[in-house]
């Protein structure tokens, strides 16, 4: 099995403990996809951290509009 494949197992294993949502499951998926399943591991790790980057751009968001409204921190 491919790195990729192994990733993709243990994000699903995530997702079905509730530790991961199904849109990022689905969103990594389409960049391994894209990237190709036997892409360098610099390749899909890159694409994880993008990942990241993006749920946390996101957390971000949800606690300033959490903050602003409910003035909770």
């Amino acid at each position: 099995m491919t790195t990729a494949g192994i990733f993709i197992d243990g994000l699903q294993r995530e997702r079905r403990s509730g530790n991961v949502s199904g849109e990022t499951e689905q969103h990594l998926k389409h960049e391994f996809r894209r990237l190709g399943w036997d892409a360098p591991d610099a390749a899909l790790a890159a694409a994880v951290a993008a990942e990241i980057e993006r749920l946390d751009r996101e957390a971000a968001t949800l606690r300033k509009l959490r903050a602003g409204l409910f003035g909770v921190a």
